[in-house]
Protein backbone atom coordinates (compact mmCIF):
# COMPACT_ATOMS: atom_id res chain seq x y z
CA UNK A 1 0.00 0.00 0.00
CA UNK A 2 1.26 3.43 -0.70
CA UNK A 3 2.40 5.50 2.18
CA UNK A 4 1.66 9.43 0.71
CA UNK A 5 3.96 11.89 2.44
CA UNK A 6 2.93 15.55 2.93
CA UNK A 7 6.91 16.08 3.05
CA UNK A 8 9.04 16.32 0.32
CA UNK A 9 11.02 13.19 -0.34
CA UNK A 10 14.62 13.25 -1.21
CA UNK A 11 16.78 9.93 -2.25
CA UNK A 12 20.40 9.57 -1.70
CA UNK A 13 22.66 7.22 -2.44
CA UNK A 14 25.76 5.85 -0.96
CA UNK A 15 24.89 6.14 2.89
CA UNK A 16 28.00 5.60 4.70
CA UNK A 17 26.76 7.43 7.76
CA UNK A 18 30.06 9.78 8.50
CA UNK A 19 30.09 10.64 4.72
CA UNK A 20 29.33 12.69 2.26
CA UNK A 21 25.81 10.61 1.91
CA UNK A 22 24.74 10.51 5.22
CA UNK A 23 25.74 14.18 6.24
CA UNK A 24 23.72 15.29 3.24
CA UNK A 25 20.54 13.43 3.87
CA UNK A 26 20.54 14.64 7.02
CA UNK A 27 20.55 18.16 5.88
CA UNK A 28 18.22 17.77 3.83
CA UNK A 29 15.96 15.71 6.60
CA UNK A 30 16.61 19.30 8.74
CA UNK A 31 15.38 21.21 5.63
CA UNK A 32 12.23 18.71 5.80
CA UNK A 33 12.50 15.80 3.98
CA UNK A 34 11.87 12.09 4.28
CA UNK A 35 15.08 10.34 3.19
CA UNK A 36 15.50 7.09 0.99
CA UNK A 37 19.42 6.15 1.51
CA UNK A 38 20.09 3.31 -1.26
CA UNK A 39 23.39 1.44 -0.40
CA UNK A 40 24.47 -2.08 -1.30
CA UNK A 41 25.06 -2.10 2.45
CA UNK A 42 22.76 -2.57 4.81
CA UNK A 43 24.63 -1.68 8.54
CA UNK A 44 25.34 2.04 6.46
CA UNK A 45 21.95 2.61 5.37
CA UNK A 46 20.40 1.76 8.69
CA UNK A 47 22.58 3.91 10.39
CA UNK A 48 22.06 6.98 8.68
CA UNK A 49 18.44 6.15 8.80
CA UNK A 50 18.21 5.44 12.11
CA UNK A 51 20.49 9.03 13.01
CA UNK A 52 17.75 11.18 10.75
CA UNK A 53 14.98 10.01 12.72
CA UNK A 54 16.38 10.39 15.67
CA UNK A 55 17.51 13.50 15.13
CA UNK A 56 14.86 15.60 12.84
CA UNK A 57 11.47 13.13 13.21
CA UNK A 58 11.52 12.73 9.40
CA UNK A 59 11.02 9.20 8.18
CA UNK A 60 13.79 7.80 6.57
CA UNK A 61 14.12 4.42 5.01
CA UNK A 62 17.28 2.16 3.48
CA UNK A 63 16.72 1.23 -0.02
CA UNK A 64 19.53 -1.77 -1.34
CA UNK A 65 20.83 -1.59 -4.58
CA UNK A 66 23.29 -1.31 -6.74
CA UNK A 67 22.97 1.62 -8.76
CA UNK A 68 25.09 0.15 -11.68
CA UNK A 69 22.11 -2.24 -12.14
CA UNK A 70 19.41 -0.78 -13.99
CA UNK A 71 17.05 -3.47 -12.30
CA UNK A 72 17.98 -2.53 -8.93
CA UNK A 73 17.20 1.33 -9.67
CA UNK A 74 13.98 0.66 -11.21
CA UNK A 75 13.27 -1.40 -7.98
CA UNK A 76 14.25 1.54 -6.22
CA UNK A 77 12.07 4.42 -7.62
CA UNK A 78 9.08 2.11 -7.32
CA UNK A 79 10.07 0.85 -3.60
CA UNK A 80 10.36 5.22 -2.76
CA UNK A 81 7.42 5.57 -4.37
CA UNK A 82 5.75 2.79 -3.02
CA UNK A 83 6.89 3.71 0.34
CA UNK A 84 6.26 8.22 0.52
CA UNK A 85 4.28 8.42 -2.64
CA UNK A 86 6.75 10.73 -4.14
CA UNK A 87 10.26 11.50 -5.84
CA UNK A 88 11.27 15.20 -5.61
CA UNK A 89 14.97 14.68 -5.30
CA UNK A 90 17.99 12.63 -6.19
CA UNK A 91 21.08 13.33 -4.95
CA UNK A 92 23.55 10.67 -7.02
CA UNK A 93 26.76 10.45 -4.48
CA UNK A 94 27.32 6.25 -4.66
CA UNK A 95 30.85 6.42 -5.75
CA UNK A 96 34.26 4.21 -5.77
CA UNK A 97 37.84 4.95 -6.70
CA UNK A 98 39.73 3.60 -9.54
CA UNK A 99 43.08 3.71 -8.08
CA UNK A 100 45.07 2.13 -10.97
CA UNK A 101 46.77 4.41 -13.83
CA UNK A 102 46.59 4.65 -17.39
CA UNK A 103 49.67 2.45 -18.04
CA UNK A 104 47.94 -0.47 -15.80
CA UNK A 105 44.31 -0.03 -15.32
CA UNK A 106 42.42 -3.29 -15.95
CA UNK A 107 39.01 -3.46 -17.82
CA UNK A 108 37.25 -4.78 -14.79
CA UNK A 109 38.34 -1.91 -12.88
CA UNK A 110 37.27 0.44 -15.49
CA UNK A 111 33.80 -0.77 -15.58
CA UNK A 112 33.43 -0.91 -12.13
CA UNK A 113 34.47 2.65 -11.97
CA UNK A 114 32.28 3.74 -14.97
CA UNK A 115 29.66 1.69 -13.94
CA UNK A 116 29.18 3.52 -10.36
CA UNK A 117 30.49 6.59 -10.70
CA UNK A 118 28.81 7.75 -14.50
CA UNK A 119 26.31 4.93 -15.41
CA UNK A 120 24.79 4.79 -11.49
CA UNK A 121 24.05 8.48 -11.75
CA UNK A 122 22.63 7.85 -15.10
CA UNK A 123 20.50 5.17 -14.40
CA UNK A 124 19.04 6.39 -10.83
CA UNK A 125 18.00 9.39 -12.88
CA UNK A 126 16.57 7.53 -15.51
CA UNK A 127 14.73 5.80 -13.47
CA UNK A 128 13.48 8.94 -11.19
CA UNK A 129 12.26 10.50 -14.22
CA UNK A 130 8.74 9.39 -14.94
CA UNK A 131 7.61 10.52 -11.51
CA UNK A 132 9.44 13.58 -11.68
CA UNK A 133 7.88 14.47 -14.81
CA UNK A 134 4.45 13.68 -13.69
CA UNK A 135 4.44 16.21 -10.83
CA UNK A 136 6.28 18.83 -13.35
CA UNK A 137 8.82 19.52 -10.45
CA UNK A 138 12.43 17.26 -9.94
CA UNK A 139 15.99 18.48 -8.51
CA UNK A 140 18.83 16.75 -9.69
CA UNK A 141 22.19 16.60 -8.27
CA UNK A 142 25.48 14.36 -8.52
CA UNK A 143 28.26 14.50 -6.38
CA UNK A 144 31.70 14.80 -8.93
CA UNK A 145 35.41 15.94 -7.70
CA UNK A 146 37.56 18.83 -8.34
CA UNK A 147 40.15 16.13 -9.51
CA UNK A 148 39.29 16.25 -13.00
CA UNK A 149 39.92 20.26 -13.22
CA UNK A 150 43.61 19.48 -11.10
CA UNK A 151 44.35 16.41 -10.98
CA UNK A 152 47.12 15.43 -7.64
CA UNK A 153 50.45 15.01 -8.16
CA UNK A 154 51.42 12.52 -10.51
CA UNK A 155 53.69 10.82 -7.33
CA UNK A 156 49.91 10.46 -5.24
CA UNK A 157 47.35 7.48 -5.85
CA UNK A 158 46.55 7.46 -9.68
CA UNK A 159 42.89 8.70 -10.55
CA UNK A 160 42.94 8.67 -14.33
CA UNK A 161 39.88 6.00 -14.29
CA UNK A 162 38.10 8.12 -11.29
CA UNK A 163 39.00 11.55 -13.54
CA UNK A 164 36.90 9.73 -16.47
CA UNK A 165 34.20 8.89 -14.80
CA UNK A 166 33.21 12.23 -13.06
CA UNK A 167 34.56 14.03 -15.82
CA UNK A 168 32.12 12.45 -17.51
CA UNK A 169 29.36 12.89 -15.24
CA UNK A 170 30.06 16.67 -15.31
CA UNK A 171 29.58 16.75 -19.52
CA UNK A 172 26.62 14.32 -19.11
CA UNK A 173 24.67 17.06 -16.14
CA UNK A 174 24.65 19.68 -19.21
CA UNK A 175 22.92 17.22 -21.39
CA UNK A 176 20.48 16.56 -18.79
CA UNK A 177 19.50 19.62 -17.73
CA UNK A 178 19.13 20.79 -21.22
CA UNK A 179 16.58 17.47 -21.80
CA UNK A 180 14.89 18.00 -18.49
CA UNK A 181 14.26 21.35 -18.13
CA UNK A 182 11.42 21.31 -19.72
CA UNK A 183 9.74 19.18 -17.53
CA UNK A 184 10.47 21.25 -14.73
CA UNK A 185 13.15 18.71 -13.37
CA UNK A 186 16.94 21.03 -12.41
CA UNK A 187 20.29 18.66 -12.86
CA UNK A 188 22.92 20.25 -11.30
CA UNK A 189 26.37 18.75 -10.04
CA UNK A 190 28.93 19.69 -7.09
CA UNK A 191 32.16 19.37 -7.19
CA UNK A 192 33.99 18.70 -3.93
CA UNK A 193 37.48 18.54 -2.80
CA UNK A 194 39.25 18.75 -0.02
CA UNK A 195 36.69 17.09 2.48
CA UNK A 196 37.14 14.63 5.44
CA UNK A 197 36.04 11.43 5.32
CA UNK A 198 39.00 9.41 6.18
CA UNK A 199 38.91 7.74 2.33
CA UNK A 200 36.26 6.89 -0.02
CA UNK A 201 35.05 3.77 1.40
CA UNK A 202 36.76 4.02 4.94
CA UNK A 203 35.65 1.84 6.98
CA UNK A 204 36.36 4.15 10.02
CA UNK A 205 35.85 7.92 10.84
CA UNK A 206 38.74 10.01 9.79
CA UNK A 207 41.06 10.24 12.50
CA UNK A 208 43.25 14.08 12.82
CA UNK A 209 46.51 12.16 11.52
CA UNK A 210 44.67 10.97 8.38
CA UNK A 211 43.43 14.72 7.85
CA UNK A 212 46.83 16.30 8.39
CA UNK A 213 48.28 13.62 5.99
CA UNK A 214 45.64 14.69 3.20
CA UNK A 215 46.75 18.18 3.55
CA UNK A 216 50.47 17.94 3.51
CA UNK A 217 50.57 15.28 0.74
CA UNK A 218 47.41 15.70 -1.76
CA UNK A 219 46.66 19.31 -1.07
CA UNK A 220 50.09 20.46 -0.49
CA UNK A 221 48.83 24.40 0.63
CA UNK A 222 46.52 24.62 -2.28
CA UNK A 223 43.27 24.84 0.45
CA UNK A 224 42.99 29.09 1.62
CA UNK A 225 41.55 27.57 4.81
CA UNK A 226 44.54 25.60 6.01
CA UNK A 227 42.28 22.46 6.93
CA UNK A 228 39.82 20.12 5.00
CA UNK A 229 36.08 20.52 4.79
CA UNK A 230 34.00 19.20 6.95
CA UNK A 231 31.44 16.78 5.87
CA UNK A 232 28.76 18.53 7.07
CA UNK A 233 30.12 21.81 5.02
CA UNK A 234 30.09 19.85 1.78
CA UNK A 235 26.44 18.44 2.56
CA UNK A 236 25.11 21.68 3.01
CA UNK A 237 25.99 22.92 -0.75
CA UNK A 238 24.62 19.60 -2.02
CA UNK A 239 21.32 20.13 -0.34
CA UNK A 240 20.80 23.62 -1.30
CA UNK A 241 21.00 22.61 -4.87
CA UNK A 242 18.85 19.70 -4.29
CA UNK A 243 16.04 21.71 -2.23
CA UNK A 244 16.32 25.16 -4.27
CA UNK A 245 13.27 26.38 -5.80
CA UNK A 246 15.07 27.95 -8.65
CA UNK A 247 15.56 27.15 -12.33
CA UNK A 248 18.74 30.04 -12.48
CA UNK A 249 20.72 27.72 -11.45
CA UNK A 250 20.87 24.61 -14.43
CA UNK A 251 23.13 22.61 -15.83
CA UNK A 252 25.96 23.99 -13.28
CA UNK A 253 29.10 22.58 -12.07
CA UNK A 254 28.76 23.76 -8.48
CA UNK A 255 32.32 24.09 -6.81
CA UNK A 256 32.76 22.98 -3.08
CA UNK A 257 36.00 22.92 -2.67
CA UNK A 258 37.27 25.02 -0.15
CA UNK A 259 39.25 27.16 -2.76
CA UNK A 260 41.04 23.70 -3.56
CA UNK A 261 39.97 25.03 -7.43
CA UNK A 262 38.65 28.86 -8.42
CA UNK A 263 37.29 28.42 -11.96
CA UNK A 264 36.86 31.30 -13.85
Amino acid sequence: MTSQSDSRVAIVTGARPWGVGGATAMALARRGYDIALVDVRQDWGEQSADAITKETGQRAIWVRADVSNRGDTVEMADTVLGEFGRIDALVNNAAVGGASSTEDFEVEEFNRTIGVNLLGPMLCTQAVIPAMKAASYGRVVSVASTAPFNPPPADMSPVSLYNAAKGGLIAWTKSAAAELAPYGIVVNVVALGGISTGGMGSENRPTPEQDQHMLNVVHRGLLPWGRLLGVDEAADVIAYAASAPSHAMLGATIHASGGRVMPL
